[in-house]
């Protein structure tokens, strides 16, 4: 058994949180994924392979603009998940934009 600094052994130590967290064994391959897609429309979707209902969305940020990146804005909050896309009812039209979508596969 490895050993931390202070010379206890690692299986010594025990955290009251321990049975609520998420240990690495529970975690699926490469859950966590990254897409690079165009932007789109006020109200329009945007396709994300992969992706189901059930996932989670960590972060999309547009990258302003797709051609020349002069800025970047977290559009997170305007968008849901949805069967292999993000669901955009409303909310800052992003054409000529480039989205950066951070999320969790949760149901691999």
């Amino acid at each position: 058994m490895a050993e931390c600094i202070c010379g206890r052994k690692l299986d010594q130590f025990s955290l009251a949180s321990r049975d609520n967290s998420v240990r690495n064994t529970d975690l699926k391959g490469s859950f966590l994924k990254v897409t690079l897609a165009a932007g789109t429309g006020s109200g329009a979707d945007v396709t994300v392979a992969g992706m189901v209902v059930g996932d989670e969305v960590v972060s999309v940020l547009s990258f302003t603009s797709a051609v020349s990146i002069a800025s970047v804005v977290d559009r997170t909050s305007e968008y849901v998940v949805g069967a292999g896309k993000l669901t955009k009812a409303a909310g800052t039209s992003e054409t000529g934009n480039q989205l950066l979508i951070l999320w969790l596969d949760l149901t691999a």
